[in-house]
């Protein structure tokens, strides 16, 4: 008897399991506002686009522009799923903004921010030591400076766990300023300075020189892709080649993706988003995938799926 109630019971299951309908997993898994960090009564906040991969994975901090006194953190939301669709845990991340928070907050919150990544890696399921990053307009210049920095240059600020590094693994800047010194003449950059640091580069040049990534350059610095428009109006395209002899100079790696024509930012689906992302990926894939015997590009090339722009 026991037997043919527990057939019918195994029946009814079987019926009922193939009427109902299977509920597909996402590619990706976004959580939004997540707190890495509070400042006085500021909470810091970061998105993070995950692919439903099992880690550890390699993962990207992506910063948004906005000349360091506008933007949000939903600005990077293509370029973070862009690359969880190939296999890395995304972080976009919000930063304080000027003239209300004058620098070294902002690059103190994208130090905070990698520090709470590498705090947290085995419950986010990434590599402590397989972090890049990626920024924007002011972005750029913000991880630009987070490549070259390791805590010796007072950037580091008081936020999360100062005793674990902020140092990233490979750096993306997308025309970025790196040296403003060299953009003394130009007005808006001095208008720029006065939100920025409550001065002018002129009346103190000294946070000037801090906040330039070309001042902090060192032969133990990872590598960096720089990408910069010939034709920027904002950031001169001069600052990504100052940048990158700089870095050159210190034997360190670097590779500058010098777009003859175009100005300052691109949509990501556009031509020349894809044709930059061509160099940005394989770049990303090679120091942070490949040098650590990451199986993540075989696995998507065995399945079928697209691991390339």
């Amino acid at each position: 008897m026991r037997s043919t109630k527990a057939m019918f019971f195994l029946t009814v299951v079987c019926v009922l399991g193939g009427l109902l309908p299977s509920v597909a997993q996402p590619a990706i898994i976004v959580q939004r506002d997540i707190i890495y960090g509070r400042v006085g009564e500021i909470d810091l906040k970061l998105d993070i686009y995950r692919p439903n991969l099992i880690g550890p994975l390699p993962a990207i901090i992506f910063v948004h522009g906005g000349g360091w006194v506008s933007g949000d953190k939903r600005a990077m939301e293509g370029y973070a799923r862009y690359f969880a669709e190939r296999g890395y845990v995304g972080f976009s991340v919000g930063y304080r903004l000027a003239p209300r928070f004058k620098f070294p907050a902002q690059i103190e919150d994208i130090k905070c921010a990698v520090r709470w990544v590498r705090a947290n890696a085995q419950s986010l399921g990434v590599h402590p030591e397989r972090i890049g990053a990626l920024g924007s307009s002011a972005g750029g210049h913000l991880v630009g400076l987070l490549g070259v920095t390791d805590g010796s240059e007072g950037l580091e600020g008081s936020c999360g766990d100062l005793s674990l590094s902020s140092r990233v693994q490979v750096v993306v800047p997308y025309f970025g300023l790196m040296d403003w010194a060299r953009v003394l003449s130009r007005e808006r950059a001095q208008q720029t300075a006065l939100a920025l640091f409550g001065t002018t580069c002129q009346a103190n040049p000294e946070p000037c020189k801090k906040a330039s990534p070309i001042t902090h350059v060192s032969a133990d610095d990872p590598p960096y892709l720089l990408v910069h428009g010939t034709l920027d109006p904002v950031v001169p395209f001069e600052q990504s080649v100052l940048m990158r002899d700089a870095l050159k100079a210190a034997n360190v790696e670097v590779d500058l993706v010098a777009l003859e024509g175009a100005g300052h930012g691109w949509p990501i689906n556009s031509v020349l988003g894809q044709q930059v992302l061509a160099r940005v990926v394989p770049f990303f894939a090679r120091h942070l995938q490949d040098r650590y015997g990451s199986q993540i590009a075989a696995r998507y090339r065995k399945e079928g799926r697209k691991i390339e722009p």
